[in-house]
């Protein structure tokens, strides 16, 4: 059966840089979960939020080995409307294999969110042994872009 895991979520004060200033600083958006138990299929993890307006510049995944007798673990990298939008999971990419990719799927990157977005990880495919300790981290960059 399929959990959803949570992170202590606090809603964050993003400053909207540039605005009204024609800049476009970058920003950084993180979650890490720490694994308690082993991961199951549709898992869900609930990483953080990214304001409206943001335009996706790049990001990471970072993860311990969490499939720990094979790679057949998946994490993708989404939101509600696309679980996979920032990072397709697969064999030799992190969460199967401990590492780190900054392999953001197409759909991705360059990517305008329209509406405050939250930012999952779903486990697509069960580990073949699943491990029951380790983190897994996933940091999303982006600017801000004025109101149309």
């Amino acid at each position: 059966m399929a959990t959803l895991l949570s992170l202590e979520l606090t809603p964050p004060v993003y400053p909207v840089s540039g605005v009204g200033l024609g800049g476009r600083n970058l920003h950084s958006a993180r979650g890490t979960y720490t694994i308690s138990a082993a991961l199951a299929l549709n898992d869900t993890i609930q990483l953080f939020d990214i304001p409206v307006r943001s335009r996706i510049l790049g990001g990471f995944v970072k993860s311990d080995d969490l499939d720990t007798g094979g790679t057949g673990l998946r994490i993708d990298v989404g939101d509600v409307d696309d679980i996979d939008r920032y990072f397709v999971g697969g064999a030799g990419t992190p969460g199967p294999v401990a590492g780190v990719s900054n392999d953001v799927a197409v759909t991705g990157i360059d990517y305008l969110t329209t509406k405050k977005t939250r930012v999952y990880a779903t486990v697509s495919t069960a580990p073949t042994t699943g491990a029951t300790a380790g983190t897994f981290t996933v940091v999303l960059f982006y600017s801000n872009e004025e109101p149309a």
